[in-house]
């Protein structure tokens, strides 16, 4: 399976969390693949996230994350930009 990545320009809508995500990029580490989603575990801040990337579903939910940024927003987070700057390094 092929992971889509973000584009550039929706992982730098919002710049402070767009640098967040730089900074957090090399604490990504794949948890594991299946032929329908990747887990990524990222070491945030204070605690650990699980991001999940879903093949099957739609554009829009295809990234998910277990932060409360994510959660309570519904927007992409630094930890769902910090996988996708991984994926494409």
């Amino acid at each position: 399976m092929e992971v889509k990545t973000l584009e550039d320009k929706d992982l730098k809508k919002d710049e402070k969390l767009y640098i967040k995500g730089i900074r957090l990029v090399n604490s990504v580490k794949i948890d594991y693949k299946t032929q329908k989603h990747v887990s990524f575990i990222v070491k945030g801040d204070n605690e650990l996230h699980n991001v999940m990337y879903f093949d099957e579903k739609s554009q829009d939910k295809k990234w998910q994350c277990d932060c409360k940024w994510y959660t309570l927003q519904n927007k992409l987070c630094s930890h769902i930009i910090a996988a996708n700057l991984a994926m494409k390094n």
